[in-house]
């Protein structure tokens, strides 16, 4: 008996087409980043306030515990919501200026073409 020989079927490796790159300074990106860092100390917070809490001798430094916790995130929240909001009021500022300027174009096109029907009709 003779050894079949067993032939490769060369296949042809297709490449996935490159995905595209994010920008590393894309204002999603910073503000995803921003909302995830936020996000984790108030959680890392979040934990050292429990352990103090359980930990505290009486009543009133378990509620300095929590009153530091719930200050501490508060603010720390409310500085990420503004700088959450400024990356997306620039954003939207960028993303709008070729509109602005066709607009502008155009207006000024009408503008013109009003003006000379007036002078003509005068």
């Amino acid at each position: 008996m003779a050894a079949a020989k067993k032939t490769a079927k060369k296949t042809t490796t297709r490449r996935r087409p490159a995905a595209k790159k994010v920008a590393a300074k894309s204002p999603i990106r910073v503000a995803a980043h921003t909302v995830i860092d936020t996000v984790e100390a108030n959680v890392v917070d979040g934990f050292k306030a429990f352990r103090a809490t359980v930990d505290a001798k009486d009543i009133q430094a378990a509620v300095e515990a929590q009153r530091k916790y719930a200050e501490a995130a508060l603010k720390r929240t409310r500085q990420s919501a503004e700088k959450v909001g400024g990356i997306a009021t620039t954003a939207v500022k960028d993303a709008s200026q070729p509109l602005v300027k066709r607009v502008k174009e155009v207006r000024t096109r009408v503008e013109t073409n009003v003006n000379e029907a007036l002078g003509r009709a005068a």
